[in-house]
């Protein structure tokens, strides 16, 4: 009975931590691509830093919001 109890905070534990690896690696991600678009399209698409971040922020919230969704879905599996 212990044992299972300590499983599942371990889980958890682990859950989190992901979660926390997934947002940071999403938001890297995010501002790299918004970074290149706006170098590689100088002349064309003008972004400002304040714009990348927000437009990054909010492909992390997405990308989150996805990665919350496949969770319960694979718990919902078992």
């Amino acid at each position: 009975m212990e044992s299972n109890r300590q499983n599942k905070k371990w889980d958890i534990i682990k859950e989190i931590i992901f979660f926390l690896l997934t947002t940071v690696l999403a938001f890297a991600y995010w501002m790299l691509v918004l970074l290149l678009i706006s170098f590689l399209t100088l002349s064309y698409i003008h972004f400002t830093i304040e714009g990348i971040f927000v437009m990054a922020i909010a492909g992390t919230v997405g990308t989150d919001i996805w990665y919350i969704i496949h969770k319960i879905k694979q718990y919902r599996k078992k």
